[in-house]
């Protein structure tokens, strides 16, 4: 399996305390107490930074939803929200977002069982300080029936542009459903795959064991690699058409003057594409993975100061992708 089309691993268990109501029902005062009992259980894990949602401003918010630590409803629902993060950014809390907690782990590659081990580690030591509510029944108790059991989604983002390009995905996702498993964009439920990534997730948690349900997960995955392999050997076939498109793509990422939000993925993908098939080198998964999400507009707009404009924003987009190209990749000629 390519490390370019197994992008992350995300696996995030939702939890909630025994005998407070959900947060949507919840006053500030029990909601800053939770979150400083979280806060407090957490300091002997490592060292996490709290922002508090009604602190955040528009952009820093942004920027932590571009990198995937918080979520798009924990900025815009919940009043009394917070999250906790790392200093190394692989482990996000999210307080009083849906559920009372929300703990995550994201690792780069396939890495599945290691991520799991890590936020059950977590989750064990959350649990000696705060009682979660749990039934004998239908196992942790969630806002959401959907996630009543386990409470656990374990995700993998992947890279599929064969399959999107020659319109075999939506086939595939069939293929996949039955085996407990849902596939999203780049941003969860009801965004849009841009770049050709996708999240693949497990759809249940009630009546499943966490051990089943990264089986579930892994297979689909295999699943899922092997049709886009194939996917890729049908793209080939026409390999002029093919290298020209990753071409052009790796020579626009060079030399553009502007580039959108849209284009700078769509170019990105192209390259990282061009990798699989051995066209351009690209020394770094992980430091290439940072430059795609530092092409989102929030991250941009970090870069280049608060009050940039769209255009100089989309000027900057341009050098940057160039500059970062030259640094972690190189065209096969």
């Amino acid at each position: 399996m390519s490390d370019m089309t197994l992008v992350s691993t995300r696996i995030r268990l939702a939890r909630n305390i025994d005998g407070l109501p959900f947060p949507h029902k919840l006053g500030e005062a029990h909601a800053r107490k939770i979150i400083d009992k979280v806060e407090s259980a957490l300091a002997p894990v490592d060292k996490f930074s709290r922002y508090d949602i009604c602190g955040l401003t528009e952009l820093d918010g942004n920027i932590l939803r571009e990198k995937h630590l918080i979520s798009t409803d924990l900025l815009s629902d919940s009043p009394y929200g917070s999250v906790l993060i790392s200093a190394d950014e692989t482990v996000s809390v999210m307080v009083n977002e849906e559920d009372h907690v929300r703990e995550q782990v994201i690792l780069g590659g396939l890495a599945l069982d290691q991520a799991y081990d890590r936020i059950n580690r977590i989750d064990d030591i959350l649990a000696q300080n705060v009682k979660f509510a749990y039934s004998q029944r239908l196992g942790y108790l969630t806002a959401c029936a959907t996630n009543l059991g386990t409470g656990m989604r374990a995700s993998v983002m992947m890279f599929l542009p064969a399959l999107t390009i020659q319109h075999l995905i939506d086939s595939c996702i069939n293929d996949v459903s039955r085996l407990n498993i849902t596939v999203r964009g780049v941003y969860g439920e009801g965004s849009r795959a841009e770049g050709y990534l996708y999240q693949i997730s497990n759809q249940h948690t009630l009546g499943v064991t966490e051990s089943e349900i990264l089986d579930s997960v892994k297979s689909a995955i295999n699943h899922i690699v092997e049709a886009e392999m194939r996917a890729r050997e049908l793209l080939k076939r026409d390999e002029p058409s093919l290298k020209d498109k990753i071409f052009r793509a790796w020579g626009i990422a060079e030399n553009a003057y502007k580039l959108s939000t849209g284009e700078a993925m769509e170019l990105l993908s192209m390259i990282r594409l061009g990798a699989h098939y051995g066209y351009i080198d690209i020394s770094d998964a992980d430091e290439y993975q940072k430059l795609v999400t530092n092409c989102q507009p929030a991250n941009m707009q970090l870069l280049g100061g608060k009050n940039i404009s769209v255009d100089d924003r989309d000027i900057l987009r341009a050098r940057y992708v160039a500059g970062q190209l030259h640094s972690i990749a190189k065209r096969n000629r």
